[in-house]
């Protein structure tokens, strides 16, 4: 099993980051984080998927079909900015009232009113319109409100114009090491350490020595990633070999914790989900790993919390 996971994340994280190379060295249009928004909307669909069949086991009500066009909603109004700095020759405006993140709720509220009108209009009797509603409007904050901050990430303006890809880059990486890093530790410490079942009911596995050895490692990696991986990839945007300062390791600690707790907290919310549809994965597309959100568990949670961080500075050093 361990094999299969292993050579999974190896292909995953290849492809990952051959895409992360060109978006980031060859931006599409000239706008960074423009080539990875097909992608991104292509793992917010296939999780609404997975999420959609595991409560449809469940014996929940809903409209798979009609859920996956709400989520792309979401998504698609999310990419406005982008589209509007691709196309547009003054870009997305800086004064703009709805600004760059106000379009995840714009979006979401609009994906609730086209669910509201399905079952308007497919209404014949009273009985199962509010289950179906309320079913459809979990994945949708899931899989679309909470997974479309991947876009709002890769494409934060911080700085000046020529650090911006940078920075949105070094963002939307952060998390994943982050939560990946917290991932691994606990599950090597948990697996030679683990004694004291952390849920034994929700996710029998998970222990207190792991989470301990997560926090540690997830800390360890946000320190490590802001004192040698952001200052080489601002170098690269700002082609100078000069010595570049970032925030103060104490805010690389912290966000290191926060982000590995949020993490945590993501992958119990998916067990309980799998737990309460009685699934072991949320699918099987991903040998050794399951499925999208499987891979995405950790990341989800992680999402608004990394924004918030990036966007107060303390990161950055501004």
């Amino acid at each position: 099993m361990l094999h299969k996971r292993l050579a999974a994340s190896a292909v995953i994280l290849t492809c990952l980051g051959t895409l992360l190379h060109f978006d980031f060295h060859h931006p599409l249009f000239g706008v960074g984080g423009f080539l990875l928004l097909p992608l991104l909307l292509v793992i917010a669909l296939m999780a609404t998927a997975e999420l959609g069949e595991m409560l449809i086991k469940a014996g929940l009500e809903l409209r798979l079909k009609h859920v996956l066009f709400s989520v792309a909603i979401v998504h698609v109004l999310t990419f406005i900015p982008s589209l509007m700095d691709a196309f547009s020759e003054s870009g997305y405006p800086d004064d703009c009232p709805v600004g760059r993140v106000g379009w995840i709720g714009i979006g979401t509220v609009l994906a609730m009113c086209w669910l509201f009108l399905i079952e308007m209009c497919k209404f014949k009797q009273p009985g199962g319109a509010i289950q179906r509603l309320a079913n459809s409007m979990l994945i949708v904050g899931y899989t679309g409100t909470a997974l479309s901050f991947l876009t709002i990430l890769r494409t934060l303006q911080i700085g000046t114009e020529q650090t911006h890809s940078a920075w949105g880059m070094c963002a939307i990486i952060s998390v994943i090491v982050i939560t990946k890093c917290g991932d691994s530790g606990a599950y090597f410490t948990g697996k030679s350490l683990g004694r004291h079942k952390m849920a034994p009911i929700l996710s029998p596995k998970k222990t207190i020595e792991g989470a301990v050895g997560a926090f540690l490692s997830g800390m360890g990696a946000s320190i490590a990633f802001g004192h040698w991986v952001v200052p080489a990839i601002l170098s690269i945007a700002t082609e100078t070999e000069m010595t570049i300062s970032v925030g103060p390791v104490w805010a690389w600690a912290l966000y290191g914790l926060v982000i590995t707790l949020a993490g945590m907290i993501g992958d119990l919310a998916e067990s309980l989900i799998k737990r309460d549809s009685q699934v072991k994965d949320s699918s099987t597309w991903v040998p050794g790993l399951g499925g999208v959100l499987d891979i995405m568990d950790s990341v989800t949670f992680s999402l608004v919390p990394a924004y918030l961080f990036w966007i107060s500075t303390w990161l950055t050093g501004s």
